[in-house]
């Protein structure tokens, strides 16, 4: 596992002013902290993000082989010291294959983090070995719909479409994980549809 605060300095993206529209919840805006967590393919991920991710703190919690729980663990560990403006998580190829179980999973996530920080998920790929897949990517797909906060990274599109090679099936060789490593920091940079943090009642 590495825990790490990566400092990368750049410029900030501007296209996301065209976001704020009256009438629309306002978009977190692409700077601030950011938390990744993830397996095995965010470890092959990790050396390509970073340096994308400029003008950032980045707290990477990654390993080798871990689950959504243990991931969600890693999440609650970083929340101890950062509270971040995205969170970028890369689980779920290890998990089974219960999308029930898997969406109750990604709505407790949802639930430790505060209503304004946005969450890029990455969708699955695996063999048929490692359990089916699909039905978990399309509640992936069903929860996005349902909260602001989500973002979905369709990896699974990237492979099936050819523009990643996967040669055990499951992890990328380096120009994958370059891809996959950018398709994630477009995610960050765009930002997400964000719920406004709710006021506090008026006094009576």
């Amino acid at each position: 596992m590495h825990l790490l605060r990566l400092r990368v300095a750049g410029v900030a993206l501007a296209a996301l002013l065209a976001l704020l529209v009256a009438g629309v919840p306002q978009a977190r805006a692409a700077t601030g902290d950011v938390v990744i967590v993830g397996d095995s393919l965010a470890v092959g991920t990790q050396p390509f993000l970073g340096p994308l991710l400029t003008d950032r703190t980045v707290v990477a919690g990654v390993k080798n082989g871990i689950t959504t729980p243990q991931g969600m663990k890693l999440l609650r560990m970083s929340l101890r010291t950062v509270v971040p403006q995205t969170v970028v998580m890369s689980v779920g190829t290890n998990d089974g294959g219960s999308p029930k179980r898997f969406g109750d999973r990604v709505r407790r996530t949802m639930a430790y983090l505060p209503v304004d920080t946005c969450v890029i998920w990455s969708t699955i790929i695996r063999p048929r070995r490692k359990g089916p897949f699909r039905p978990i990517n399309r509640m992936l797909h069903k929860l996005k719909k349902r909260d602001p906060r989500l973002v979905v990274v369709d990896w699974e599109h990237a492979v099936s479409g050819g523009d990643v090679f996967l040669p055990d099936g499951l992890h990328a060789d380096l120009a994958g994980y370059e891809y996959r490593a950018a398709l994630i920091a477009n995610a960050v940079n765009a930002g997400c549809q964000a719920r406004p943090p709710v006021a506090p009642a008026p006094a009576p």
